[in-house]
């Protein structure tokens, strides 16, 4: 708490200090200042690249302009020249520039940059934003340039993102570790509300403009998700007419799929509207070996699982723009969903005899059978108002934005448990289950965000934020009796519900002085949490108020030489289904459960990385470090009849160090290639007790990831692409995660005069995508595998009406959604 105060007097005071100044300091070099814009589209071209030279061709300075195409350096009084270039563009060069003094001011006005490409039909654009951004605060990904992406779903897209990860079960990691907080356009969704990347299936691929990782948000972010945000920026154009983009692929293992992305902008509305529709059928298969040396008779285990997912999902969002005035905009929006699916899972178990801890002689073998028909439907209503108070000045603005969303998902399993061979000789008689799991949710949020520049490099931001979330979940369990009646099984059936209240505000200022930028932030947020077990009356009611500083301080070289350092307290609280503690009963030998008497985790992230942007080529290189307390982590025990129960509990205490790069580079103007290796240290303390049994939980691990990714692209509009990603073994609390590693290859042509293109992929070309872990405790010692699908060929088709080909981009100022108007 005095870590707060203190922060918060030293903000005040930053404030007061900073309104006090009418005007930053007299520079004391000349500056040159200019914009430079697509000639076509007369659209501001963000990132490109702006050198200075001297009359003798020596580089004095450069980088790259800012969202709204504008660039501006400071330089010594003389004569020099200027080069601007932006990729697939033709390069400018503005002579005779002269700074006669250090008062003078040399504005170069809008700089208009030509297609490189021509032909006797049309202009075709080829300048594509880069495939990685690094930011100050982000690393922003336009997946459209990844060929590999091409007909992907969105778990599939960030499973292809550097050091983020998604695992067998779906869950998603970013840095090598879990409590990664997902947003869709910087807000609450009810597809990523589930916390992990099962419910991404439904959204494809062609309806993503970009995604934003942010490893240490500031204090306009939610304080939730430890290891920071994931933000998926959805495709929306603004320019006059109507244009969009149609897409169709069809894979084996079986896929089908059709996306369309279509915008109607005129004088004072702008519509938009995105459809997504998808087949599949994915086939999983995996095996358990475990032993169980602890219990009555020791026994082993060989368990055999094949798993089929199938169905259809159909996903719309549409809304419109309403341009009241110049300076104001009201935003309305709305999303359907609805999938389909049918799940089949089939396990068979070969029970041994115990051989001094091998295998001896079968004497039970046991087939259970899954059939599984789930439905789920999703709405969402959105407003968002925006007003600038300032024509001149567009950052002084209010954003006053509400959500509403309704969330229903049922799921129903007839379930058939047969003995196939007994060493007795005699057979029990099948076993009949059925279960129906209900879930409902509503969530309402309103939040506002306020911005107010007082002077040219600094601001200050305030803002409000409320969401309200119920959740109600029955889970009904029946056995079938001798007499061929249904009987509830009160062992298993329950009925959870689950309230969620946050409140939040925030203050922060920032301002640069010189080359040093400086932004700080607090932000307090009170929870209110109650789950009740209305069955046995078993009622959880907690809530806490916790404070979140955040600083963030930046050395700028120069325009493309920058130093940051930065510092944020998070949160992540028990998602529902980590409390609900209903039972999943596909498979009865080892079942997975939640434990309402979870409590937060609360992780202190430091950050500090260097950014280096020399025109087309950009590198980043950075540490970082994560002190947690309260570390969640699933935990499985046995019971005494060899029944494997999987758990999240509360640890002690995780420390996360690690080392960070990227980069991205053209060796050749038609070769692109990018890369990304992270390496980390986690040490674990903690302990577990279940049936008189403490397992120790402290681990110490190294381990590491890597991302390679080249790009090639020819005069013919043929265009090869190949990724190759690799994890590292990791030391866990409870064994160990092997290896893993797989490679992706695609081909791409133009065709239709630049209308449309053809793509080739090959998912998993090594045929090497499995997840692979050991248990090793006491009384459970286990080899696990399990893998999704085969190797994939895709063939997809995309179609641009009224579009030049801009892979990854909706609009050419990187649109309005996310980015740096995504906070709360």
């Amino acid at each position: 708490m005095k870590r707060c105060f203190l922060l918060l007097a030293i903000l005040s005071l930053l404030s007061i200090n900073l309104q006090g100044q009418s005007a930053p300091p007299p520079a004391a070099k000349g500056k040159i200042t200019g914009k430079v814009m697509d000639a076509t589209e007369n659209a501001p071209l963000e990132f490109a690249t702006v050198s200075i030279f001297t009359t003798d061709s020596s580089l004095v300075d450069g980088g790259i302009t800012d969202a709204k195409g504008e660039f501006q350096f400071e330089l010594n009084p003389g004569d020099y020249y200027v080069e601007v270039q932006f990729v697939s563009y033709e390069k400018r060069t503005i002579e005779n520039v002269n700074i006669a003094n250090r008062r003078a001011s040399v504005d170069l006005g809008t700089i208009r940059l030509q297609s490189a490409t021509t032909n006797l039909n049309e202009v075709t654009v080829r300048g594509e934003k880069s495939e990685m951004v690094i930011g100050v605060d982000r690393k922003i990904f336009n997946v459209g340039k990844d060929l590999s992406n091409t007909g992907n779903s969105a778990a599939e897209i960030l499973d292809n993102i550097p050091t983020v990860a998604v695992d067998a079960e779906g869950n998603i990691s970013l840095r090598g570790s879990g409590g990664v907080r997902m947003l869709i356009d910087g807000k609450p969704s009810g597809l990523v509300n589930s916390g992990d990347a099962s419910a991404l299936q439904a959204l494809q691929g062609n309806m993503i403009e970009r995604v934003e990782v942010i490893t240490n948000p500031s204090a306009r972010y939610e304080a939730a998700g430890m290891v920071g945000i994931i933000n998926i920026v959805l495709k929306k154009d603004e320019r006059r007419g109507v244009n969009g983009s149609f897409e169709a692929s069809v894979a084996t293992p079986e896929r089908y799929q059709f996306g369309a992305n279509v915008n109607f902008r005129r004088e004072k509305i702008n519509y938009f509207f995105n459809y997504g529709l998808r087949y599949g059928n994915r086939l999983g298969e995996g095996y358990s070996n475990q032993y169980f040396p602890l219990v009555e008779t020791p026994f082993h285990t060989r368990l055999d699982r094949d798993r089929e997912r199938k169905g259809l999902s159909n996903n719309l969002r549409g809304g419109a723009d309403f341009f009241i005035n110049s300076t104001t905009t009201l935003t309305a929006a709305g999303m359907f969903d609805y999938d389909t699916d049918k799940n089949y899972t089939d396990v068979v178990y070969h029970d041994y005899y115990d051989n001094n801890g091998e295998p001896g002689t079968l004497f039970e073998r046991t087939r259970r059978y899954d059939e599984e028909i789930e439905t789920e439907w999703d709405v969402e209503f959105s407003l968002n108002f925006e007003k600038v108070f300032d024509p001149q000045n567009e950052e002084h603005k209010l954003n006053i934005f509400t959500q509403y969303i309704l969330d229903d998902e049922t799921e129903d399993s007839e379930i058939e448990e047969e003995m196939l061979f007994s060493e007795a000789g005699t057979l029990d008689d099948i076993i009949y289950q059925q279960v129906l799991n209900e879930e409902k949710e509503e969530n309402y949020m309103f939040q506002a965000d306020y911005v107010y520049p007082f002077s040219q490099n600094g601001r200050f931001e305030a803002g409000a934020r409320g969401e309200f979330r119920v959740i109600n979940n029955p889970y009904e369990v029946q056995n079938r009796n001798a007499s061929g009646n249904w009987v509830d099984d009160p062992e298993y059936t329950n009925d959870f519900s689950y309230d969620e209240n946050i409140v939040a505000l925030y203050l922060q200022g920032s301002n640069k002085w010189g080359p040093i930028s400086t932004q700080l932030g607090l932000r307090g947020e009170y929870t209110g949490i109650k789950t009740l077990l209305k069955t046995t009356g078993e009622e959880n009611d907690r809530s806490y108020l916790d404070f979140f500083p955040t600083i963030h301080t930046t050395y700028h070289f120069n325009n493309y030489n920058s130093w940051q350092i930065s510092y944020s307290r998070r949160i992540d609280r028990p998602h529902f289904w980590h409390l609900n503690p209903f039972f999943g009963l596909s498979d009865s030998r080892n079942i997975r459960r939640g434990n309402p008497d979870l409590e937060p985790e609360y992780t202190d992230a430091y950050e500090s990385g260097y950014v280096y942007t020399p025109g087309g080529a950009s590198y980043y290189a950075g540490v970082y470090y994560r002190y947690t307390t309260g570390v969640e982590e699933r935990i499985n025990f046995v019971t005494d009849d060899g029944i494997t129960i999987s758990e999240p509990r509360n640890l002690a205490e995780r420390h996360a160090y690690g080392a960070e790069a990227n980069i991205s580079v053209d060796p050749w103007k038609w070769w692109n290639l990018s890369g990304n290796v992270n390496f980390y240290r986690m040490q674990t303390e903690g302990s577990f007790e279940e049936n008189g049994i403490v397992q120790d939980l402290e681990s110490d691990t190294y381990s590491w990831d890597t991302r390679l990714n080249s790009r090639m692209r020819w005069d013919n509009d043929l265009s090869f692409q190949t990724t190759f990603f690799y994890r590292g073994k990791q030391e866990t609390t409870q064994g160990i995660r092997k290896p893993f590693y797989m490679m992706h290859m695609s081909l791409s042509k133009d065709v239709l005069k630049g209308k449309g293109t053809l793509t080739f992929n090959v998912r998993d070309v090594l045929n090497s995508r499995k997840f692979r872990y050991e248990i090793h405790q006491p009384n459970l010692i286990s080899t696990n595998q399990f893998r999704w699908s085969t190797r994939e060929f895709r063939l997809s088709f995309i179609y641009r009406l009224n579009q030049n080909k801009r892979q990854g981009s909706g609009s050419r100022d990187g649109g309005d959604e996310g980015g740096e108007e995504m906070g709360f």
